[in-house]
């Protein structure tokens, strides 16, 4: 909880014990309580924001005062002792709701720079919008980049409100390590670029703490959203674009197991325009615009790309196409198009939780766990085939899952509700980072440490592997 929510529980906590204690005569002064919760209330909508896990705080907030203005003496002691038994009930589920969906916080940023952000919005002009064929295609991406070591500016918020629903609001409210449009560091120098796609309904905000570790280390990270495909994309005009894709049990049925597998590759293609897209707009944005503050401080020579979950298997598509990608990172990711037979063509470098059962499978699982398992198993049997012929890094992480690779493993301190594995996030988090970081700082600023070389590359929780191929040689 943070402090003015915190505040605000104690003293009614407070109150409540005062209203159910039989010596509360002797303590008059405490019916005042609820009175002094009125100011700390305000200053935590002002300055923390609302959101739907304090309701119950809340309630018992606006209860309390009303039945202080109303002259309690009136009530009946039994009825009085209920009210107040309530309260005590509806402050504590504010505080196990909240503490449980809290505001969170990402992990600092290790690197030597501060971080700037900045958003942009691109129109290719050159493809249409498939989802509306009359218009052509618009995206918004998000720019992390090295800024001067004391910038100056507001803290850039993990969500758009405009992104969020009732029941993530509290991704509004988190607050972030970049400053928005903060200046650029360094007077002369240029910074690779690394491109991130996000998963099947992911946003670009997905892997904040990796763009702005990366973005710490000397690097610039752009974040993608697709419209009609990312969970909600905001333009600058206003316009909210939802997601459309399908929302539904994918291995329920062997129609909607096909529907899904169909949409996977049209939207591992159509991203992967995407990405050469953006990199096509940085290059001109580069050479030709002299307001933008980031302009002429891109090393457009020296470009890598990464994704979880289906942008893992775009990021490899999006290498496959176009040769200006110099490093491909898969995230755990999902696979398709020419590149799921083929390879990235770049260096490639897979990041994956505990490695699937194979089959054969036990005859009494669903047909639905079974088509499950069996494209997991599909995936990670040519995953290796790639790894073992064409070469490159894997990086296997115990006790996690999926989220892991994101940073929804920071949203709840429970697992259930954050969807991670029993390894400590933060752990997880820094082994993703300083291999991450190893990886693109060998390939695109020709740093020669060798990733096993890093901490805990061999440790309990992680293996790491390597298959002597093309990625062997120094870039």
């Amino acid at each position: 909880m943070r402090i003015w929510e915190l505040s605000a529980g104690i003293l009614l906590i407070a109150y409540v014990i005062y209203a159910l204690s039989p010596y509360r005569n002797d303590y008059p002064w405490l019916a005042y309580l609820p009175f002094l919760c009125i100011p700390i209330v305000a200053l935590h909508v002002q300055f923390e924001g609302p959101r739907w896990e304090m309701a119950p705080i809340y309630f018992t907030f606006v209860a309390c005062v009303f039945q202080e203005m109303a002259a309690q003496r009136t009530m009946d002691i039994q009825t009085h002792y209920i009210v107040a038994s309530f309260g005590l009930c509806c402050i504590g589920a504010g505080i196990l709701l909240s503490t449980s969906f809290p505001v969170f916080q990402l992990p600092a940023p290790r690197g030597p720079y501060a971080v700037g952000t900045s958003i942009r919005h691109l129109v290719d002009r050159s493809r249409v919008e498939l989802a509306q064929p009359d218009f052509p295609r618009e995206l918004m991406v998000q720019i992390w980049y090295p800024a001067d070591e004391t910038p100056k500016g507001r803290r850039a918020a993990y969500q758009d409100r405009a992104t969020t629903t009732f029941w993530n609001a509290r991704f509004s409210l988190v607050r972030t390590h970049s400053v928005v449009d903060a200046a650029v560091a360094g007077a002369n120098g240029r910074y690779p670029v690394i491109l991130y796609v996000p998963s099947w309904n992911g946003m670009r905000t997905e892997n904040t703490h990796l763009a702005e570790e990366l973005a710490s280390q000397g690097y610039v990270v752009v974040g993608i959203d697709h419209p009609y495909s990312s969970f909600s994309t905001v333009f600058p005009d206003g316009r909210v674009i939802a997601s459309r894709l399908l929302d539904e049990e994918f291995f329920r049925t062997d129609a909607s197991f096909d529907r899904f597998l169909k949409t996977a590759e049209t939207e591992v293609r159509n991203r992967a325009e995407d990405a050469r897209f953006v990199l096509s707009a940085l290059e001109r944005l580069d050479a030709a615009d002299q307001t933008d503050p980031i302009a002429h401080r891109l090393d457009l020579d020296h470009v890598g790309i990464f994704g979880f979950s289906l942008g893992g298997g775009v990021a490899a598509q999006t290498c496959w196409l176009d040769r200006r990608f110099k490093a491909c990172l898969n995230m755990d990711g999902l696979m398709a198009g020419e590149s799921f037979k083929s390879g990235a063509i770049a260096p490639l470098f897979f990041m994956s939780e505990v490695d699937p059962s194979p089959p054969p499978y036990r005859t009494d699982i669903s047909p639905a766990k079974r088509r499950e398992k069996e494209l997991y198993w599909e995936q990670f049997a040519q995953a290796r085939e790639l790894f073992s012929t064409f070469g490159g890094y894997w990086l296997t992480i115990d006790r996690a899952k999926h989220f892991n690779f994101s940073d929804y493993a920071f949203s709840s301190p429970l697992h259930l509700f954050s969807r991670s594995g029993s390894i400590d996030p933060e752990r997880a988090a820094r082994t993703i980072g300083q291999h991450t970081f190893a990886f693109f700082e060998f390939y695109l600023k020709g740093n020669p440490r060798p990733l096993a070389d890093e901490p805990d590359s061999n440790g309990t929780d992680f293996r790491f592997e390597r298959a002597i191929s093309h990625v062997e040689a120094k870039p």
